[in-house]
């Protein structure tokens, strides 16, 4: 187990610092659903809702009879859970999506069901799959406009424990999800000199799920192959790259986050760049980690990064609030509100992945201080995962399509469920329910 001795332990923050704002009447969109809503929602929350979206081009839109019943619980694990649970499960196969059913399978495990009692996992290894050929071989992969992340779905389906000899088919050929890993570390092509060498985004967008794929699929002892277009590929060299790159991003705000300050400008607009504000590279990171990648002295490398990530638990929370509120300029409250919840969520669900995946495997111990800044991030958490629960999501719906454009609300709400499936995962990591450990 790796000692955490950063500055981190010399602080003293109070969980009561962390606490979300108190929702006034004005904010009454997530505790007794959504009113009628007058047009000119700012541009620019528009634009950065449409930045951060990961659902496909298209979603189906809810029917009346399959919205859920808003329920209040009370704000604590057990409410925040049976919330998320009870969201990510409905509204799940209400959309009926890749991403949702992708996010279900993460936050319920590999016999999660669609609504007709189909698996998820039978439904997307036969529905999302191609084929494409390269120097005379044929590989099979998962779409990108089903996965939106290059390799979501193949190390999504190794973390749960779907079989290697799953079927996967792409017309009338028939593959498994052990040609599909054999197929992913072919097809990948990465310069550690230049991550973005043959994707100018690989390592804010696709990276991550790469490296947890392969890093189950690939043991340290041997951690080189060849890919289809001739290329020698050293995991190692592509961890500790990507690594340095993420570093280099957080260096942009470690002082700030040391001094207690807001997040500079420059951070923010760097760590924007990344998926989901970048809370899925420390996941990957310690993946490899997991698996046995830890020279070039990994550990304290990720004990830094694990150290800001936890700051940001409380520093991004901030900045959203701040920057959602700009952006607005007046526009209708409730939308703000809307926009604002959601992105917490995501914020939050994904940091809590990160860090109790680090806490399940032991791979980092929390000083006195981080384990009250967690905490609090914890409250925050069940504070809006109940708050959701407690909204009319029909409404919601009806109310973005209305205010935002025809089509955004069944967008909008099902970006929530994407988000929801990471922050269900995230509870339920260190539980008996673990998704990943379930049969």
């Amino acid at each position: 187990m790796a000692k955490n001795t950063s500055r981190n332990a010399k602080k003293k923050k109070s969980a009561s610092a962390n606490a979300p704002p108190v929702d006034s009447s004005r904010r009454n969109l997530l505790i007794g659903g959504v009113g009628a809503l007058a047009a000119g929602t700012a541009a620019a929350v528009v634009v950065t809702y449409r930045r951060h979206s990961d659902t496909p081009k298209s979603a189906p839109a809810l029917a009346e009879p399959s919205v859920l019943a808003p329920v209040n619980l009370q704000a604590d694990a057990a409410g925040g859970l049976q919330a998320a649970n009870e969201l990510t499960e409905f509204y799940a196969r209400a959309f009926d999506n890749a991403s949702v059913l992708i996010h279900a399978v993460r936050a319920f495990g590999r016999n999660f069901t669609r609504k007709d009692g189909s698996k998820a996992v039978d439904h997307l290894c036969s529905t999302y799959a191609a084929e494409k050929e390269v120097n005379g071989k044929r590989y099979v992969y998962f779409t990108r406009d089903a996965e939106v992340h290059e390799n979501s779905f193949l190390k999504t389906f190794l973390e749960a424990g779907v079989s290697p000899d799953q079927p996967v088919v792409v017309g009338s050929n028939r593959y498994t999800l052990r040609d599909v890993g054999d197929s992913a570390k072919a097809l990948f092509r990465c310069d550690p000199s230049n991550l973005r060498k043959y994707q100018d985004d690989l390592p804010t967008m696709h990276l991550p799920w790469g490296l947890i794929a392969f890093s189950i699929l690939t043991p340290p002892a041997n951690p080189v192959w060849t890919n289809a277009y001739g290329e020698k590929v050293d995991l190692r060299a592509v961890f500790d790259s990507g690594l340095a790159d993420y570093e280099r991003v957080y260096a942009l705000t470690e002082a700030s986050l040391e001094q207690g300050q807001p997040e500079p400008p420059t951070f923010r607009e760097e760590i924007k760049k990344y998926s989901c504000f970048g809370m899925h590279s420390p996941y990957g990171f310690l993946s490899c980690i997991n698996h046995g990648y830890r020279g070039n002295r990994a550990l304290p490398r990720m004990n830094r990064v694990m150290d800001l990530t936890i700051d940001r638990l409380k520093a991004d929370s901030e900045a959203l609030n701040t920057e959602y509120e700009a952006e607005a300029n007046g526009g209708p409250r409730e939308i703000v509100d809307a926009f604002t919840v959601r992105s917490q969520v995501k914020l939050l669900g994904h940091s809590f992945e990160a860090i109790n995946y680090a806490r399940l495997h032991k791979l980092y111990e929390f000083s006195p201080a981080q384990q009250k800044r967690i905490e609090a991030g914890e409250q925050q958490l069940y504070n809006y995962l109940v708050k959701l629960r407690a909204t009319d999501w029909g409404a919601l719906q009806r109310s973005m399509d209305a205010t935002v454009g025809r089509g955004h609300g069944e967008k909008f709400c099902s970006d929530i469920v994407i988000s929801l499936g990471h922050a269900t995962r995230a509870l339920k990591l260190l539980t008996p329910s673990n998704p990943d450990t379930l049969a």
